[in-house]
Formats: C-alpha cells, sequence, structure tokens
C-alpha cells in the first residue's frame, strides 16, 4: 500500500485532529521481503520549499513549549526533562538496517551529523495502563529536513526487524497507518511484536514543524489498553512549538 507523507505549508494551523482510519501497509514474515515496491510518490523525501526548517530551539525552550502536566491529565505528574547524551548498545540495534535508520531518526537517536537538543516526557492517564511519551529534538540548519527524510525513507523498506532485549528477542513488524495533518510533513506507523500477554503494539507519530521533529509514542499490550497517544495532545503540542519558532 503507498505510503503516504503529510506536507503542509508553513504558516497554515496544524490543529487538524488524526483521522480514525484503518491501518494501511502489508507486514512481511521474518527473513521475507516487503511485499510491494516503494510507492513513486516518495521517491524523494525531501520537503517543498513552502516548509522551511525554522528558528532552531535549545533544550531550555524546547522545555518551556512542551505540554503543561496539568493539561495532559497526567495521573502522575511527569515533567519534561532534557534527555543526556548516552551510548548506543550494538545488541539492541534492529536486524533490519532500513528499521535501524527509521527508528533512530524519529527518536533523534542518530549516530552522524550534529546532536540536536532533545527534551522528553512521559505520560501516564487515568485508566490507561501503559502510557506514552513524547521526543521533542530541534536541529540546526536543514538537519530537522534531514532527520524525517530519513524516517520516511526507512518506511518504504522497513516490515520486519528483531532486536536483542535483556531477556527476549524482540520480533517488530511495521504497518503504516494514515498520516495525519499536523505540522509541515508528518506520517504515523505501529509495531507490533508478540509478546506473553497478547501483541505489543506500539504507535509512532512522527512530525516535523519547522526544526523541530516531534516523535509521539503509545503502548498497548494485549489490546487492554488505548492504542492512540490522544490527537488533541498531539495537536497541541505542535502548535506551542509552532508558537516557540515564530
Amino acid at each position: 500500500m503507498p505510503i503516504r507523507v503529510v506536507r503542509r505549508a508553513s504558516g497554515l494551523p496544524a490543529l487538524a485532529l488524526v483521522a480514525a482510519l484503518g491501518i494501511v501497509g502489508c507486514g512481511a514474515e521474518p527473513g521475507k521481503p516487503a511485499s510491494e515496491p516503494a510507492p513513486p510518490g516518495l521517491a524523494s523525501a525531501s520537503p517543498s520549499a513552502s516548509a522551511p526548517a525554522g528558528r532552531p530551539l535549545t533544550a531550555a525552550q524546547l522545555v518551556a513549549a512542551a505540554l503543561p502536566v496539568e493539561e495532559s491529565p497526567d495521573a502522575h505528574g511527569h515533567p519534561v526533562s532534557v534527555r543526556e547524551p548516552r551510548v548506543s548498545s550494538r545488541k539492541s540495534e534492529p536486524s533490519d538496517a532500513a528499521c535501524g535508520r527509521l527508528l533512530a531518526a524519529a527518536g533523534a537517536r542518530q549516530t552522524s551529523g550534529p546532536a540536536p537538543a532533545v527534551a522528553e516526557q512521559t505520560f501516564n492517564w487515568k485508566g490507561d495502563i501503559y502510557g506514552g511519551n513524547s521526543t521533542l529534538a530541534s536541529y540546526g540548519g536543514s538537519g530537522a529536513q534531514e532527520a524525517f527524510a530519513q524516517v520516511s525513507e526507512g518506511l518504504r523498506t522497513c516490515r520486519y526487524y528483531e532486536s536483542q532485549g535483556p531477556a527476549t528477542t524482540y520480533k517488530g513488524t511495521v504497518t503504516v497507518d494514515p498520516a495525519p495533518r499536523l505540522g509541515d510533513e508528518a506520517v504515523q506507523f505501529e509495531v507490533t511484536a508478540p509478546s506473553e500477554m497478547g501483541p505489543h503494539v506500539t504507535q509512532y507519530t512522527v512530525v516535523r514543524t519547522g526544526s523541530v521533529v516531534a516523535m509521539f509514542t503509545k503502548l498497548s499490550i494485549g489490546g487492554l489498553d488505548v492504542r492512540a497517544f490522544p490527537p488533541a495532545l498531539i495537536a497541541q503540542q505542535i502548535s506551542l512549538l509552532q508558537q516557540a519558532q515564530s
């Protein structure tokens, strides 16, 4: 199925919510290639000239632009924090190189190029077991466009990967969802892995707005939890980041 990257011209409001649509994409069994070729619409993942990079934000500015805890409603009150640099372990890298580049760029963990300023936030809502997270990464120059391009390029071919965890091997199948109309560019996908408690599903929503690439993740296991990060909160966070860059 086609992978749709939604791009919006800069300066337009970005408060449209994610449509409640079905999953689009085809998974592949371990060791098997993706069933469809890369769609022609993604021959180039470079953003259009109408979506400029925007003013880079410092770590302190990202923290100031993060979602207020009292508005989320967050049962445990997790404040936003600046990410400390850490060395990645080769053992945890995905077996598929395209998936590795996709996840690294989405989470601002690329090993090459200037490091972005990164702020992270955890969310736990009432009646929701596993909660979600946001990662806000601001780049200088064309770094944000390049990071988002790596994400959309990875989604062309990443369908299955394995990574070694502390006790077991994580086996993730990637499916592409309809992209939300947010920011300058946006994609959404899910990674599903088997577990003793049932399907382990992580939804990823990645949005570029100006110099910032924002990733929102939501975990659900065994169908016992909400599968989607609240669309209204994503829209609010993107609006705050746009205001901070204006």
